[in-house]
């Protein structure tokens, strides 16, 4: 009977380890995420060490919104671990699909002091794989704060964007167009072509049009009145932007110059270019991000991490229901397939 006993206490001392080394993120800012395949994927970006001090990481990661989860209860959260198929370390980074087969982390700042990173990284979502895709050869330099968008044919672009090529901060404003299915780059020649920035966001539009929102350069905020009417937000960077299938871009907070943080929500109808200030019924005080990410799940918007201050980040994803044109409400549970009223 003593030997049973030691058997039944050695059971369920596993299975507690093994229920409390489930992954739960720390938080973290300058990111990027994407959601493909029911995966809410988190690849890089800074962690805080302790007050002040930043550490770059590569972790890598997923949400499984398949699944049910109450985002109060991180242990009830679907995450998976993917950090051992070697990502990049990588800040200020953006990610698209260009196919459902690949991730592609694109520009982004790397190791202080060490040769930059590898302008485009590839994962292979099937093979778990990690590659370095080339660009060596055809005018493009390495850049970061950009916002890449993707299109159905394959095809992604990415604006402008910060290079320090010559030991100066350059602010760009050149387009080009990365075909994922070929591996090729190609520059576009646009006319009247947007003032050069960084730390904006773009939105591919349902007419295949690219809106370019916010961002900054070396002096100033980007105007956000420029083809649009009603009232106008604060010029911002490091904010985030989604559209919803009923036509609402709608982003949330970012920072101006680095001393402001800004939690409000503005909607910008691209029917008619107005912009409105979104209404949230429970809004959660001190809720003020910059250097996160937001993605569209079913009638929800994810806003994932993001630093709340100089010396600290969240490692909370808040959800917004954005079901409700005239109100959005910030929700805790999580129910997958849900209905979608947009």
């Amino acid at each position: 009977m003593l030997n049973f006993n030691c058997y039944i206490y050695a059971f369920l001392l596993n299975f507690i380890f093994t229920f409390a080394a489930a992954f739960i993120p720390d938080g973290r800012f300058g990111h990027s995420s994407i959601h493909i395949d029911s995966k809410l994927y988190v690849s890089g970006g800074f962690k805080f060490i302790d007050a002040g001090r930043l550490n770059l990481t590569n972790e890598f990661f997923y949400l499984d919104v398949s699944k049910s989860f109450t985002t109060t209860d991180p242990n009830s959260m679907p995450w998976t671990d993917l950090t051992f198929t070697g990502g990049p370390d990588k800040n200020s980074a953006t990610a698209c699909s260009g196919n459902n087969n690949s991730i592609f982390i694109i520009g982004g700042n790397g190791v202080l002091n060490s040769q930059p990173p590898p302008f485009v990284n590839q994962f292979d979502i099937n093979k778990q794989q990690w590659a370095d895709v080339p660009f060596n050869g055809c005018g493009l330099n390495n850049r970061v704060a950009v916002s890449c968008t993707d299109f159905n044919n394959g095809l992604i672009s990415i604006f402008g964007g910060c290079t320090n090529t010559s030991g100066t901060v350059e602010f760009i404003n050149d387009l080009w167009i990365f075909n994922t299915l070929k591996s090729s780059w190609g520059i576009s020649i646009a006319i009247n072509a947007p003032l050069p920035r960084c730390n904006y966001r773009a939105i591919t539009l349902p007419d295949g049009n690219i809106l370019y929102i916010g961002g900054n350069n070396s002096t100033s905020l980007m105007p956000m009145d420029n083809t649009t009417s009603g009232t106008t937000p604060p010029g911002r960077q490091r904010f985030s932007a989604v559209l919803t299938l009923d036509g609402r871009i709608i982003i949330f907070g970012g920072t101006d110059s680095g001393s402001t943080f800004f939690g409000d929500l503005w909607i910008l109808d691209i029917n008619t270019f107005q912009w409105s200030a979104g209404k949230i019924s429970n809004p959660i005080a001190d809720l003020n991000l910059s250097g996160h990410t937001a993605t569209l799940v079913n009638n929800y918007m994810f806003v994932t991490f993001g630093l709340l201050n100089n010396e600290s980040a969240s490692a909370t994803i808040h959800m917004l229901d954005i079901s409700q044109k005239n109100s959005y409400t910030w929700v805790t549970e999580f129910t997958p397939n849900a209905t979608n009223s947009m």
